[in-house]
């Protein structure tokens, strides 16, 4: 496997869970399908039952959440690679925007791809673009996120 690059995608959930430092039920992100150093591609197919889904449709909180899920599932994979034991805790720092174009159903697949702009100490700044299954943007995002120890 090469040092930066995701050979095959990631989708059972308990490797993904071994990425994240988040546990159910407040879980946004169900598969790593491509990663570099920069970039990552990720998904979620919306469970009926998420916490963060109302009236059917998953709420503005449950995007915001999934990508920063997202971003962290990106960090985890580089320290899995790394050779770190477990995921580093972070958390959203600052929303310099988002922008949210439509709720998707319960039931659907969400793509979001994230791309790291800055990186300083452990303050990253990213930005996340999420689509449906049909190929619309959804919502989109650029924010601060902080690494803690």
């Amino acid at each position: 496997m090469a040092d930066n690059v995701l050979t095959e995608p990631i989708t059972e959930a308990e490797k993904i869970l071994k990425l994240i430092p988040q546990r159910p039920p407040f879980v946004m992100v169900d598969s790593l399908l491509e990663y570099t150093a920069l970039t990552g591609k990720m998904a979620f197919t919306i469970p009926t039952d998420n916490l963060l889904v109302k009236d059917g449709s998953f709420s503005e909180p449950g995007l915001i959440e999934h990508m920063a899920q997202s971003m962290s599932l990106h960090r985890g994979y580089r320290g899995f690679l790394a050779g770190l034991e477990r995921p580093q805790t972070g958390f959203i720092g600052a929303i310099k925007s988002v922008e949210i174009m439509s709720l998707p159903k319960a039931g659907s697949k969400l793509t979001t791809y994230v791309e790291i702009l800055q990186e300083v100490m452990k303050v990253t700044l990213v930005t996340a673009k999420t689509y449906d299954e049909a190929g619309e943007r959804v919502a989109s995002s650029e924010m601060k996120t902080v690494t803690v120890d």
